[in-house]
This record gives C-alpha cells, structure tokens and sequence, in this order.
C-alpha cells in the first residue's frame, strides 16, 4: 500500500507543473515580441562556433572623438584621418537620414557587425596614433562636410543561405566621381591588407552600393564628408564564413594592422597642398536635354527603361562610358540608372543636397521592434 506523502512533498509535486506552464508562457512572450531567444540580451556570450576561437566583443562606454569639419587640411599639422565604425550608434541618424537608423548591417549568431567593427577601428586607431597620425573615431553620423587627410569606413560583410558558407573575402571602394587622393587612399589599403592578413580579395568586388555609401553622398545628405576629403569604405572580410570569421574574431590585430599599413603608405605619399588630387572628378549637374528621355538600366539601347525623365528635372552625374552617363535622379527616389550624353545638357549648378539640412536626430523606438532575427547589409 503507498502512503500519503508528506504534507511538504505534495505542495512539490502539485506546484511542478505550474513552474512548468509559467516558463512555457515566458519563452512565449519573449517569442511573440520578435526576440530570438538565445540572442534577447545583447551582452558578450559563448563563441558561435566552437571549432573557430573568436574575441567576445566588450560593451563598455567607448570615448568618442568629436570630430568638427575645418576648413582646408594644414599642411603643418599632423595628418589627420577619420576611421568610421560602420553601424555604430546609427540611432542618432539625423532625419534626413532617418531610413539608415533600421540598417544595423550584418548579424551572425548574437553579434552584430558594429560590435566587430568598433574592435578593429579601435586597434587600427592606435596604431595610426601610435605613428603620429591624428584620428577622428566617427559614429555612424557624420558631421557635416567633414575634413580630414583621409576617411576609411570600417565594415564587415555577411552571406546568407548558400552563400553563407562559400562567399568570402574583402574589398574596398571609393566614392563614385572619386579624386585621384582617393584611388590612391584604395590602393595603398589593397596593397597592404591582404599582404598582411592573407585574406582573398572578394571575386565579385565592390557593389554601386559601397561606391554610393550615405557618407560619400555630398550631393544628396549634408551630414556627409567634404567633396575634398580623400575617402574609401571598406568591407574586412565575411564574419558568415568560418575562415574569414576565424581570422576577424581571432585576430583583429592583424585586420588593424592591415588597414594601418595601408593609411600610413598612403600618408607617406600625400600632399595636403595639393588641391587638384583631392577635387573629386565629374561634371555639375545635368538635366534631360528633352521630355521623357529613357533613363536605362544599363549603357545599352536594348536594355530596360526604368522610367522617362521629366524635362526639368535635375540629374547627379556618378561616372561616364562610350557616350553614357550613369546618373542619379536629383531627389524623390535618387534613381539610379543610364542616359545617353546626347539625351542630356549642362545645368552649371554645383551638386549639393536638393533640401534644406534637418538637425533633429530620433532615435529607434524600443521594445521588439529593436529585434530582428536576421539582420543583413
């Protein structure tokens, strides 16, 4: 015959299963917001992958360099050079860049892409300092028409699905219209990275996107860097790819140093007298030189229209090929796309952006609306 149990064991046994449906209705909840469970808070954890050594990123309060726009660069005074840490605090995005604040770029197993970034922007800062260089760590707003010797935009890439695991490498951009300072600023950073960290260069190379980045975008967003100042974005390296991840986790010293080289290189060779290097190359803008002229997806009459023009609508010039010009539409959609040199005429107005500056940063609302569990670039 089993006896009663105890009076203790059986408030045990009969409030077992209220714990049980109690957890049930937490995971729930955290489930319904939005918030991968293994990722709510956002602190360091355990590595993602345990055959890939990796450096938890820190959370502490980073000092911030506020960089304010001069005038010319001095020739007398130490070179100075703004490093940006992709994605970092793009909350305080001012309005006119309001859509950039939902862009936290990429995103592998609990870590975000900033987290990597400001680790290899840090490292690279020292080492700059470290050569007497003056450096500017910069948010992801920037002031307006930001100055400096040299601007290097730090990121890391990310692939999903099939690509996660085969596409790798890293590559590097300059502005579109890009001064003859910033094709060198690109190739001394390519001569020096993958010499250091033996790392591949990404076959399919650098996107529109990279080469039309917000921050190079003085003709569309006044918080951007100066026409004048020599600049690049570069992507490190997939942190989706083991042997890439490997080596940004495992070894952001030689990342920094590879980017470091490459500054220093081009410093050695910079003259801050000369104006011409740094004057970005390009027309004014234009306008359609007729109603409704096709605005083309490529420089080929047999290729898609995107759309006709509207005959006094302004036109920013990006580059030219064999009687093409690849523009953006001045405002609206910033439309992207081809005309023929013969469907356009010079304006004689400077790029500039098409709207007053606005000055009133609004953060991101919180709750699970801050959560997403995929996040690309």
């Amino acid at each position: 015959m089993r006896s009663n149990p105890p009076r203790d064991a059986f408030w045990q046994q009969w409030l077992r299963p209220w714990r049980l449906i109690g957890l049930v209705f937490l995971l729930a909840s955290l489930s319904f917001c939005g918030v991968p469970i293994a990722q709510a808070p956002l602190v360091p954890h355990a590595p993602p992958d345990p055959a890939t050594p990796m450096v938890a990123p820190t959370l502490t309060a980073i000092p911030t360099v506020e960089a304010a726009p001069t005038a010319m660069p001095d020739p007398a005074a130490p070179r100075r050079v703004g490093l940006q840490v992709g994605h970092w605090r793009i909350e305080e995005h001012p309005d006119e860049q309001a859509r950039l604040r939902r862009f936290s770029g990429a995103y592998y197993r609990g870590y975000d892409e900033w987290e990597l970034n400001i680790i290899i922007a840090r490292q690279t800062m020292e080492r700059l300092e470290a050569a007497g260089v003056a450096v500017d760590l910069l948010p992801a707003t920037v002031p307006p028409g930001y100055l400096a010797d040299g601007f290097v935009s730090i990121h890391v890439d990310g692939a999903t699905g099939a690509q996660a695991t085969t596409r790798r490498g890293w590559k590097i951009a300059t502005p579109f219209r890009a001064s003859a300072a910033s094709d060198a600023l690109a190739e001394a950073i390519s001569a020096a990275y993958p010499r250091i960290t033996g790392l591949p260069e990404d076959p399919l190379g650098p996107s529109y996107d990279m080469r039309a980045y917000y921050a190079f975008a003085y003709y569309r967003y006044h918080h951007s860097i100066a026409p004048e100042t020599p600049a690049v974005i570069l992507e490190a390296g997939f942190m989706t790819h083991p042997a890439d991840r490997e080596l940004l986790f495992g070894r952001p010293d030689l990342i920094a140093e590879g980017i470091a080289q490459g500054v220093l290189r081009y410093l050695a060779a910079y003259d801050p007298s000369d104006a011409a290097a740094r004057t970005p190359v390009g027309r004014a803008l234009l306008r359609p030189a007729r109603e409704d002229a096709p605005l083309y997806a490529r420089p080929d009459q047999q290729s898609a229209v995107e759309r006709t023009l509207v005959r006094d609508e302004r036109l920013a010039p990006m580059a030219e090929t064999g009687g093409w010009v690849l523009v953006f539409t001045h405002g609206g959609n910033w439309d992207l796309g081809w005309v023929r040199t013969e469907d356009v005429e010079e304006t004689g107005e400077a790029l500039a952006p098409p709207v007053a500056p606005v000055h009133s940063p609004q953060g991101r609302s919180g709750g699970c609306a801050l959560a997403s569990a995929l996040r690309v670039l």
